[in-house]
């Protein structure tokens, strides 16, 4: 919505702001906070009237998880993921094709999230999605998205990968990019949760 503005930008005095990046993720920051803590109360005590009891906690965790985390409700990520979707919904260039191979890769996977805290809560255990049926999914979303990024890419650095600490060294490495985009992303997403 607000990167339109950006084409304004050399004919209405103080929106040239608008055409940098810094600027509209700052912009972008703010809304999702704003979006999170304006509707966060609000989803958190729907989601505790809908979950009852909240996720079971596993007996083999830490023992004050089973005093300090019980009933507490699941399905936070819904918070987090309403506010991404608005703010960059509102700030990103939505003509650019990887704004929405990332959005479609953050919601695949928070999508994976939801369901494995969907079994918890409604079977009333603490078993969810199994973790080789997760990272299937997980590794198929990634699959159709790295397959995407070198089919949309321009030109041939976009499977190029760079070297730390080397100043302008890319290391083309092909559709094997796609493999290691892979790892990455299932890595990186696994590794945060």
């Amino acid at each position: 919505m607000f990167y339109w503005l950006t084409e304004l930008a050399g004919t209405i005095p103080g929106i040239n702001v608008f055409r940098y990046i810094t600027f509209r993720t700052g912009g972008a920051m703010v809304t999702g906070a704003l979006f999170v803590f304006m509707f966060g109360p609000w989803i958190i005590d729907q989601l505790r009237l809908a979950q009852g009891k909240g996720q079971p906690i596993r007996a083999d965790g830490p023992p004050t998880h089973l005093v300090t985390k019980k009933g507490t409700p699941t399905m936070g990520g819904l918070m987090i993921l309403s506010g991404l979707i608005v703010s960059t919904l509102l700030w990103a260039n939505l003509r650019n094709a990887y704004v929405w191979i990332v959005l479609l890769v953050t919601l695949g996977f928070g999508f994976v999230g939801f369901y494995d805290d969907y079994l918890k809560v409604s079977k009333q255990t603490d078993k969810g999605f199994s973790g080789r049926s997760r990272l299937a999914v997980e590794g198929l979303i990634a699959l159709i998205a790295c397959t995407c990024i070198v089919w949309f890419g321009r030109d041939a650095s976009v499977t190029a990968v760079s070297i730390p600490f080397i100043k302008e060294f890319l290391l083309n490495i092909g559709w094997f990019y796609v493999m290691f985009g892979m790892f990455i992303i299932v890595g990186a997403g696994n590794a945060v949760n």
